[in-house]
């Protein structure tokens, strides 16, 4: 004998599978959304490099003032996107119009 369960008595046991569905997607959506914000704040290039640059466009005069600070923007831009390599590269384009090399330091960093 066999027993057939009514679609009545089926639907709380499917609408607690798709609950739980949506739980644990929700779950691992929200554990990996933080982690580059994480890494954002950490990282050299959105630190050391970006106030290098910064201070650098700040102390320059005329056109070239505008660019650099245009590049330093950008780059900060980058760095709220957890892109810091593209960001180094802004920063890097605003020093070298500035005229200024990098920081020794800095530049060690970006060898490993």
């Amino acid at each position: 004998m066999t027993y057939q369960l009514s679609s009545f008595r089926r639907f709380p046991s499917a609408l607690a599978i798709v609950a739980a569905s949506a739980l644990a997607f929700t779950g691992l959506i929200a554990s990996t959304s933080p982690a580059y914000a994480q890494a954002k704040g950490s990282d050299y290039r959105c630190a050391g490099l970006a106030d290098q640059a910064r201070a650098a466009a700040d102390d320059m005069q005329g056109s070239k003032q505008s660019s650099a600070k245009r590049f330093v923007s950008t780059g900060n831009k980058l760095c709220e996107a957890g892109n810091e390599r593209a960001a180094a590269k802004q920063y890097r384009a605003a020093l070298k119009i500035a005229g200024v090399a990098e920081t020794e330091s800095d530049s060690q960093m970006a060898a490993r």
